[in-house]
């Protein structure tokens, strides 16, 4: 494996102007950055298509690497679409990472894909990565929150995650599309060199430190910059790209330097070629990947995608040209999609959080969730979203405070299970159970008129009952009480959490649910606080 390589890469007065001149027609016109001194040798570039070339370059004692120029096309190529459709599934997977967005191409598929990983993980265990305005600060599954724009060529979303803008989000000074972006394509110098402004300051946008479309690194509108060695199957690791100056240049590395920027720690970072390409990544470590809850950025011969699943060989992808999270592509591990191979993988993984034993909060405040915790929408304030709802009777499981006849454990929505005669009633989701929070945490409600052993209450993880609760007039909890269970037994993507009650045919009984988290711990926080309870009434409450 190559590590510790002292010098720089050797590379030529020119870097890319064959590929610009073959796409654009133009010259190229935009020097690399200062530091990276060229020494006369001419490395050779090969393209392969209007999307994809490689750099063939060396480092100064005489190891071969490879620089992938990927500038995959904006749109679904249309000879291809007959491919795309088909590659849609509805078939359930082996392995998912669960509630994945889904955003359309704007300024790079590479950058795209980038931002649609960070936002999965704001969604969950990093919710410093998004801090904006738009849905309470979480980052939306899709890019439909806010309006498109138009560069006068083609017309595009917004998406402040992937690039930033004046105007969106309330921004009131030029962003990553006012200073970078010309047209796709386009190989002149950016908008804020030949406007003679000072280009913004960098933060929110995961697109700028993969210097995505910007001029001064070499980019063309829409491209991005990736590393692997030439001849090695070994992982190309970020240590790597600093010990032979190339860091400053490469989309992995700029998505550490962003995960930096919003406050966390990378762990691994890497960039590494497929087995089907001569590398070592494998479709176990892809399995691997997301079965820790890991998406995949995967680079193909000229467009980025993202994997979060996988049956068999099959993986399922994000292709960057989609915001509809319901829509779900696949392709086969090691072929092509939309005519392009698959050849190399861009890995970057955070540190584990963990809360301290010792935070606690007002015992007269809502416990919050447990910043591990994975399950969306934990407390139903967002009414009808990220669970699956299902009533046999027709009922509304999720729904608002005052439509019930208690108070919710937090906030003002929960969830009603029962409550009817002949009824199941399920409320699940599906998750990725990690070793760093196995245990499921739950608030629950029982009332019943019933005698035990006709009305029930069960938990499922998949098909597996992993607890039964009768209820019964004997088992009424008379308030909020939590619950919590140790899931460990079931760590791995995929897994679908069920809240379940059946009744017969006579004698009323009811669940509530409130605030479901997982966490690192049976004693979570909310736990501690379990002097705060909402006191109600036992009663029989007909829906």
């Amino acid at each position: 494996m190559y590590k510790n390589l002292a010098q720089k890469v050797l590379l030529s007065p020119i870097l890319t102007a064959l590929l610009l001149l073959s796409i654009t027609g133009s010259s190229f016109a935009n020097p690399l950055p200062q530091e990276i001194v060229p020494n006369g040798d001419n490395p050779q570039i090969e393209i392969i298509n209007p999307y994809y070339s490689i750099e063939y370059l060396t480092t100064a004692d005489g190891i071969p690497l490879s620089r992938e120029i990927i500038n995959g096309p904006s749109k679904p190529i249309p000879e291809y679409q007959a491919e795309r459709e088909a590659s849609m599934t509805t078939i359930e997977p082996e392995g998912i990472i669960a509630n994945f967005p889904s955003f359309d191409w704007v300024f790079g598929c590479s950058a795209v894909s980038g931002a649609m990983i960070a936002a999965y993980y704001d969604r969950g265990l990093y919710p410093n990565l998004y801090t904006g305005p738009t849905n309470g600060g979480v980052m939306p599954l899709t890019d439909t929150s806010w309006p498109t724009w138009s560069d006068g060529f083609e017309t595009y979303p917004n998406n402040p995650l992937i690039a930033s803008h004046n105007g969106l989000d309330g921004r009131t000074v030029k962003g990553s599309i006012d200073d970078y972006w010309i047209k796709y394509g386009s190989d002149a110098d950016d908008p804020y060199i030949t406007g003679g402004w000072t280009q913004h300051t960098w933060g929110t946008a995961i697109g700028d430190y993969m210097k995505t479309s910007q001029s001064a690194y070499g980019n063309t509108d829409g491209s991005t910059f990736f590393h692997t060695w030439t001849s090695s199957p070994d992982k190309m690791t970020c240590a790597d790209m600093e010990s032979i100056d190339i860091d400053h240049l490469d989309g992995t590395y700029g998505r550490k330097l962003f995960y930096e920027a919003r406050g966390y720690t990378v762990t691994d970072c890497y960039n590494q070629k497929t087995d089907n390409n001569g590398g070592g990544f494998t479709l176990n470590n892809f399995k691997a990947e997301i079965d820790a809850g890991h998406p995949v950025l995967l680079n193909l011969a000229g467009h980025s995608i993202v994997g979060y699943g996988y049956n068999g060989s099959t993986i399922y992808i994000r292709d960057t040209w989609d915001n509809d999270p319901s829509q779900t592509y696949t392709m086969p591990w090691g072929g092509s999609y939309q005519g392009m191979s698959l050849l190399s993988v861009s890995v970057v993984h955070l540190s584990s959080i963990t809360l301290s034993n010792h935070m606690y909060l007002p015992l007269i405040q809502k416990p919050q969730q447990i910043v591990t915790n994975p399950i969306l929408n934990p407390g139903f304030e967002q009414g009808h979203t990220s669970w699956t709802e299902y009533s046999a009777l027709g009922w509304d499981i999720i729904m608002e405070a005052v439509e019930a006849p208690i108070t919710a454990h937090g906030g003002s929505w929960l969830a009603w299970l029962g409550g009817d005669d002949l009824e199941t009633s399920r409320l699940s989701q599906t998750i990725t159970i990690s070793a760093s929070a196995p245990y499921l945490h739950y608030w629950y409600y029982s009332a019943s008129e019933d005698a035990c052993g006709f009305d029930s209450f069960r938990i499922k993880v998949n098909d597996a009952i992993v607890s039964t609760k009768d209820l019964c007039s004997s088992t009424n909890t008379n308030a909020w009480v939590a619950g919590v269970l140790n899931l460990s037994s079931y760590l791995g993507a995929g897994k679908t959490i069920t809240f379940e009650v059946t009744t017969d045919s006579s004698i009323n009984s009811n669940m509530f649910l409130d605030d479901v988290s997982m966490s690192n711990a049976a004693s979570a926080m909310a736990e501690e606080l379990d002097t705060v309870i909402i006191h109600g009434e036992s009663a029989t409450w007909p829906k």
